[in-house]
């Protein structure tokens, strides 16, 4: 990734500052909290104010103050991507994890991880929906039943080492397992409904009755067989453990999703409704028959979170749960942040410190403490204190439907800041112009296409995730957009206010990150691309003719040009792999190759301002695929150190910048926010 940077820091570089003999590199935080989806949170039963959080691209988080701070427990963890974690009711270090490729156990509360069986990768999970998919025997923690998003229903009795398939009959989502207090028989329920299986008999009862697409259940502990179900309008409630069901009063409004006994011994119960991206909490006394709407108050931790500016209103709710020991305790998570109710919901704190969410896709050092973070749904923040504290640039305040969203690429001069944007709600790209310093935007969509190109794309949709800036005419600019039907490289002549597509094209518009003007000679544009036709593309009249100049990989990610005119491309070729070219792509060099089960390939590529020898890259795992490295290089990449030291384990980083006035190397990660190290 080539970075516009005109503000030239010549400092000499410090050595590697790893701590003392074997110690491992050492990373601090320097991002913020929140800003993503927490699919469920859990309380252990067993031990007093320990709480554990899931993310959908982070992994796991756990607390033992009742979530006042998160610490990450990934470690083991294969996949970050977490739809549940079940805590077993007689042991409490027993865990298990409903990954998005499997099943996860931990014997020591989540310090280790290890891989269950996959049984022949047919267990999966997805979030919101996997939300009580995995069950464990109330007397035995070495027992475990799941249902996944095919429908497929296992249980184990060795941790899920081996599998025994029930057949369950079912071809969709499951959405909740759980043993009956009554007989110890285990109910499934999911989009076909509910149905019992008999461990006695090895036969499944179906329960015509019961509703379908059911979001979630519980069973009443004041009577074994009395079970609440959600996913309508009404409560479905069975007094005869599921053989009759009956409906109650609907809800004001929208479908409730989530539901918790706010006193076990009165089923006194609480429930969480959502329509689209709203939500709310009601309260039930008599299983029903009155709702009663609490009026809830939301305090957001905005200096935790500073998206908080902007991101106020995100109600749609993703887990409901009681604490074991205090009954007015609540936790609730959504798409945006975690929360906590000391009152029974009327009053809820965020509780977010500790636990980043973030997917970050690019950082710009400015000098003097200036950092800029580009994200995806969070959008562009900076801090003026080296990411000690942030605030939200894009959007600042509100919600607009061609505003919010997503951020790719960000390039700074002094107060000149120019990015690539995608709004959420309005379905086509756009670029963000600001020439005082982030106090104000202009939206450009001047010469960009009117919808965003939907073939041959990296991700379904074409999105401008490539920027690129000449290094003599700051007016100069370029964009990559990804598609056939559409994408391709736009050029800016006055400094991002306007665009047209180029007369010319690479043969490939299948982009990602690579795209580099030179920095000798700013006539030359490189071009990466990956597929069929993927390689590297060069042109020598700013995009009129082009030819290609790399042909080692067809998968190029990330592309980069260091201050001595070294272009380096970073990608995959059966393993992640970095090359480089001293002569403007006419010949290459593999300068890394780097073996890292579950990597897909190299991104982030960058080298220090004024030390060209001295480059930081990342492996990246695509589908949450972890744990990934990150490597730094101090002879051009002759050798590689792996300085990944104690960052929790994670996806990778989408982009790493040096910032050699401090002295700290900065990588925001695909998941997880920001982090810097002394190099």
């Amino acid at each position: 990734m080539n970075r516009w940077m005109w503000i030239v820091l010549v400092v000499l570089l410090s050595p590697p500052v790893f701590g003392g003999e074997g110690a491992l590199p050492h990373w601090e935080f320097a991002g913020w909290y929140g800003g993503g989806c927490y699919p469920n949170v859990e309380f252990d039963p067993l031990v007093k104010d320990r709480v554990y959080l899931t993310s959908d691209v982070s992994g796991i988080w756990r607390s033992d103050n009742l979530g006042e701070g998160w610490q990450f427990i990934t470690n083991g963890l294969t996949n970050v991507n977490v739809a549940q974690i079940a805590v077993a009711p007689t042991n409490s270090d027993v865990l298990y994890a409903a990954a998005a490729t499997g099943v996860f156990y931990s014997l020591n509360a989540g310090q280790k991880w290890n891989p269950a069986d996959r049984y022949g990768k047919r267990i999966t999970f997805s979030r919101p929906e996997s939300y009580r998919a995995i069950a464990v025997d109330p007397q035995n923690p070495r027992r475990v039943c799941v249902g996944t998003i095919q429908g497929v229903v296992l249980c184990s009795t060795n941790y899920g080492q081996k599998w025994t398939d029930l057949n369950s009959g079912q071809s969709a989502h499951i959405t909740g397992l759980a043993f009956s207090p009554a007989d110890k028989s285990l109910y499934v329920a999911g989009d076909e409904g509910m149905r019992r299986y008999d461990f006695k008999t090895k036969t499944w009862q179906v329960f015509d009755a019961a509703p379908k697409k059911i979001t979630d259940f519980i069973f009443s502990i004041k009577s074994a067989s009395t079970i609440y179900a959600a996913g309508h309008h009404t409560l479905w409630i069975s007094d005869d453990a599921g053989a009759s069901w009956r409906q109650s009063t609907k809800i004001p409004q929208g479908i409730i999703f989530r539901l918790a006994l706010a006193d076990a011994k009165e089923d006194h119960l609480i429930v969480g409704w959502t329509e689209n991206y709203n939500g709310g909490i009601l309260v039930t006394k008599d299983q029903g028959k009155m709702w009663v709407p609490i009026q809830d108050q939301f305090n957001a931790d905005i200096k935790g979170d500073p998206s908080r500016s902007w991101a106020v209103n995100m109600r749609r709710m993703t887990s409901l749960k009681v604490d074991p020991f205090r009954a007015g305790t609540l936790f609730l998570t959504d798409w945006w942040g975690v929360w906590r109710s000391d009152d029974a919901g009327a009053i809820w704190n965020e509780k977010i410190r500790g636990a980043p969410n973030t997917v970050g896709s690019d950082i710009a050092i400015a000098g003097q403490g200036q950092v800029y973070v580009a994200t995806m749904d969070d959008g562009l923040l900076k801090s003026n204190d080296g990411g000690m504290s942030y605030t939200s640039i894009f959007p600042k305040t509100g919600y607009k439907h061609d505003i919010n969203g997503h951020v790719w690429r960000v390039l700074v001069r002094g107060e000149n800041i120019v990015a690539a944007s995608s709004p959420w709600a309005d379905q086509t790209n756009q670029v963000i112009v600001s020439s005082d310093g982030g106090k104000s935007f202009k939206v450009v969509r001047q010469g960009l296409p009117t919808a965003r190109p939907s073939g041959n794309t990296m991700w379904g949709e074409g999105y401008p995730r490539a920027l690129a800036a000449d290094p003599m005419d700051p007016n100069m600019l370029y964009l990559g957009i990804d598609g056939d039907n559409g994408g391709g490289l736009f050029i800016s002549h006055d400094g991002g206010n306007s665009w047209q597509r180029s007369e010319g094209q690479p043969e490939a518009l299948r982009i990602y990150n690579g795209l580099v003007v030179d920095i000798k000679n700013p006539n030359i544009v490189y071009w990466a691309a990956c597929g069929d036709k993927g390689r590297v593309y060069k042109s020598t009249d700013r995009g009129k003719t082009w030819k290609k100049v790399f042909s080692e990989s067809t998968w190029v990610f990330d592309l980069h040009m260091s201050t001595d005119g070294t272009l380096y491309a970073g990608g995959a070729a059966s393993a992640p792999v970095v090359y480089a070219s001293k002569d403007q792509g006419a010949s290459w060099n593999k300068v890394g190759s780097f073996s890292n089960e579950g990597s897909s390939s190299v991104e982030g590529i960058a080298s220090a301002p004024g030390k060209p020898g001295l480059l930081a890259l990342s492996t990246v795992g695509w589908g949450n695929v972890a744990p990934q490295k990150i490597y730094l290089s101090r002879n051009a990449g002759k050798t590689w150190t792996d300085v990944t030291g104690d960052l929790p384990p994670g996806t990778g980083a989408a982009a790493i910048a040096f910032d050699s006035e401090s002295g700290f190397l900065y990588m925001s990660r695909y998941a997880g926010s920001v982090y810097r190290m002394k190099f």
